[in-house]
């Protein structure tokens, strides 16, 4: 898409949520529009860290023409007191090109304070467009398993590496069993496990898929791990076979040996800043190598591709659980 550009502001402090609904209606009627809506989903952002939210918006903001949304940021403030208390908002309606077409879509801002951040869902319900799918992202930490939020949204969407990493995988695995979930972290996960799992196509790989003895996985804490258990799920490998340490890059190497002695090595790595390399190496025989190209590391990485498949994962879900087991 083009440079975002903003069309039109409406903000206010301390106000009632019925204005901040009547706002957005009367953004849009003082001028016939230059473009057309074509939002796809509603997106719904909550922090209490404004950064944190303002990161999530510059990827929303990245990816508008690809996946034009009514957004909504919530930044919370639970703990403010007396004249504090309320609701100030912001909302901007923001416009740019895409393949070739006009299009814009609305950004809407709320700081709440006070006792109203235990009743978003009621705040959310009535700015979100009818019959489109919601999306809750949770930029500073998983939702409890009983946030009033969930009852307002279809898809949770995280970021476990922004979130702790393993250390927020026990509320993930709650969460998972009674929400659709989606984890941007998994996300950019997707090159290094399709570069692996390809390196066994072929009649001289295929039969050491099934003879797998070991794993070493490197990575930041959340990604290893996640790592780890999809090989744990998938391979059927004991943890304990499953070797993991720190470092700034995903790297995984796989051990196999067939009945007959024969010894594979199987590798998916960062070759550089922009691509994945695999590489396959059988003892004696052949060898097999492979190359994908990473997007650019701009915040909205993995972002895309998480907005098209907002469904269930039950290979994400697995492998959830055995990093956990």
């Amino acid at each position: 898409m083009s440079t975002v550009e903003t069309l039109c502001v409406w903000a206010e402090e301390s106000v009632r949520l019925d204005a901040v609904l009547h706002a957005l209606e009367e953004l849009r009627r003082p001028e016939p529009m230059p473009a057309v809506r074509n939002s796809v989903l509603n997106l719904c952002i909550v922090g209490a860290d404004s950064r944190n939210v303002d990161r999530a918006r510059a990827a929303v903001h990245e990816l508008a023409g690809r996946h034009p949304a009514r957004v909504l940021h919530l930044v919370l403030d639970p703990e403010a007191r007396g004249g504090d208390i309320g609701l100030d908002a912001r909302i901007e309606l923001l416009g740019g090109e895409a393949e070739g077409r006009e299009l814009w879509f609305e950004d809407v801002e709320l700081v709440v304070r006070g006792p109203a951040t235990a009743h978003l869902h009621s705040i959310i319900e009535p700015l979100t467009l009818a019959d489109l799918p919601v999306v809750a992202w949770f930029v500073d930490e998983p939702p409890a398993v009983d946030d009033p939020i969930l009852s307002a949204a279809d898809v949770v969407l995280v970021d476990s590496r922004q979130l702790g990493g393993v250390d927020c995988f026990p509320n993930l695995t709650e969460l998972v069993a009674r929400h659709t979930v989606v984890d941007l972290s998994w996300m950019r996960l997707a090159p290094w496990r399709t570069l692996l799992a390809g390196l066994f196509e072929g009649p001289d790989f295929r039969p050491f898929v099934h003879h797998v003895t070991g794993a070493e996985v490197a990575g930041r804490t959340g990604p290893r791990h996640l790592v780890g258990g999809w090989l744990a799920d998938r391979l059927g490998l004991p943890r304990n076979a499953i070797h993991l340490t720190e470092a700034e890059h995903v790297t995984i190497r796989l051990h196999a040996e067939l009945p007959d002695g024969r010894r594979g090595t199987f590798l998916a790595s960062r070759g550089d800043i922009r691509r994945v390399e695999a590489r396959a190496d059988v003892a004696g025989g052949p060898t097999s190598s492979a190359v994908l190209e990473l997007p650019e590391a701009t915040p909205a990485w993995g972002l895309a591709d998480a907005l098209s498949r907002l469904e269930r994962d039950p290979v994400y879900e697995c492998a959830l659980a055995r990093a956990l087991s």
